[in-house]
């Protein structure tokens, strides 16, 4: 577990997906970053090129300096989201009221409950609090 909450730190919250799956309460600092984590339930799938995701109760606190910087609270009531070819585009509906502003992941990001965006190495992305929409800038 210790391994995972280190590796979370590291690289600002890439794997932070992957430990949730497995554990749904946790927390990590190192490297700049802190990072703490509650979610009743997660799960995913995928079919040839889809990949399918159900998140319930999920919430997550991230202070990121360095690498980035900014303030990230991610409170997901309620998600399901849909995507095609890794995350070349996606759709996600549900409800949530993520606030925070900054960069990280290589992404710029904004969001004040649950309206919001990011733009960056993922692509492009625009949120409401109950519906979403994601494209990979090739």
């Amino acid at each position: 577990k210790q391994w995972y909450q280190r590796r979370v730190a590291i690289t600002a919250g890439r794997e932070e997906q992957l430990l949730r799956r497995n554990n749904h309460k946790f927390r990590a600092a190192l490297g700049g970053n802190y990072i703490a984590c509650y979610g009743l339930a997660q799960s995913h799938a995928s079919a040839g090129p889809f990949n399918y995701k159900i998140e319930v109760l999920n919430f997550t606190a991230q202070a990121v300096a360095g690498p980035g910087l900014g303030l990230f609270l991610d409170s997901v009531i309620s998600d399901t989201s849909a995507s095609v070819v890794g995350n070349f585009a996606g759709v996600r509906y549900g409800f949530n009221v993520n606030t925070g502003a900054g960069a990280r992941n290589g992404n710029i990001e904004a969001h004040l409950l649950g309206f919001g965006g990011k733009i960056g190495c993922d692509g492009v992305e625009i949120n409401t609090p109950s519906f979403g929409v994601n494209a990979c800038s090739i």
